[in-house]
């Protein structure tokens, strides 16, 4: 008699508890973005996501935890995107497709509607230098993977070498994360924004030119504010 093949694991839901505290999460951001992070309070916070005061601070004890876990969590979400893409491309892939997903995963995270990188972005400029400094590991860490990619684009020669690599990561970090300042859904595609940009850099100013030793320092030296 043939035996009666096991049933599929089912995943398991997400506790109300998880589920709740990334509610939380997603409304700070929306409010932080929306009035400043020094205009919000918690009382306004708890009733964003419609809770009492005690049930709130079972999630969090001050606006600072939140900030703070909003930040990593956006940061980490941008981080694992592009790290996915360039994996998935492979290490022997020709370092432009790599430099060109890297560039698509980190544009899309920011500019698609079901994440909060859009409000980490508006949110980031308005801390003052004391909480900015609490992420500056976790940043530089981000930094580091372009880093790499553009230092190997410069040996290779896909990248102008010729230019302060210091220079050229927070750069093209900046020019990625601040699309979400111009971009408009209703008259442009994701796809176009990605297209423009990458094309841009990888065929415009950044593309092959240039000759001279690239100045590839260590990547802690890119984070510094």
């Amino acid at each position: 008699m043939p035996e009666t093949p096991p049933e599929p694991k089912r995943r398991p839901k997400p506790r109300k508890a998880e589920t709740t505290r990334g509610e939380i999460l997603a409304a700070a951001a929306r409010l932080f973005a929306e009035k400043g992070y020094g205009e919000c309070n918690l009382r306004e916070l708890a009733d964003r996501v419609g809770m009492k005061a005690g049930s709130f601070y079972y999630h969090f004890k001050s606006k600072e935890q939140i900030l703070d876990e909003l930040l990593s969590a956006s940061i980490a979400m941008v981080s694992d995107a592009v790290t996915q893409a360039v994996a998935e491309l492979g290490a022997s892939a020709p370092v432009r497709d790599r430099i060109a997903a890297a560039m698509r995963a980190h544009i899309t995270a920011f500019l698609s509607g079901d994440n909060n990188s859009a409000s980490f972005m508006r949110v980031w400029e308005h801390l003052p230098p004391t909480l900015k400094r609490r992420k500056r590991e976790e940043r530089r860490a981000y930094a580091r993977i372009w880093h790499d990619l553009v230092a190997e684009g410069m040996r290779e020669g896909e990248i102008r070498n010729d230019m302060d690599i210091r220079l050229v990561v927070p750069f093209l970090i900046g020019t990625m994360s601040r699309s979400i300042e111009w971009y408009r859904p209703s008259r442009m595609s994701i796809d176009d924004v990605c297209h423009l940009i990458i094309t841009t850099c990888l065929d415009g100013g950044l593309g092959r030119q240039g000759q001279g030793g690239a100045r590839a320092e260590h990547p802690g030296a890119l984070v510094s504010r």
